[in-house]
């Protein structure tokens, strides 16, 4: 007998934890990658954040020096974009999950 696996169940899985619809959906393997990407994402945006701020945590003013642009805005854009990209795989995750096609008996 073949549990049948309901992708909203696993589509509300990955929303709590990415990776997770994947395996109670039979993925093992791709949903293990999908968590561990998922954690050290998080916890390079957990570790970047901090060390930009305490890095620059004034605001230049508005000055002709390339170096303090650089060093304030580059980091806190590449970070934006960073998270940005990390919300992307979330949802494709989220969506992967709802979409990843049944088994059926093979004879």
């Amino acid at each position: 007998m073949k549990i049948k696996r309901n992708p909203i169940i696993a589509g509300l899985l990955s929303l709590i934890i990415p990776g997770l619809g994947q395996i109670y959906r039979g993925k093992n393997k791709k949903g293990a990658i999908i968590l561990v990407a998922a954690i050290i994402i998080g916890n390079l945006n957990i570790i970047i954040l901090p060390l930009i701020s305490i890095a620059n945590p004034v605001v230049p003013p508005l000055c002709n020096d390339l170096r303090a642009v650089w060093a304030y805005w580059i980091p806190r854009i590449a970070h934006d974009i960073l998270s940005i990209w990390s919300i992307a795989f979330w949802i494709w995750a989220i969506v992967d999950a709802i979409l990843i096609p049944s088994k059926k008996n093979k004879k």
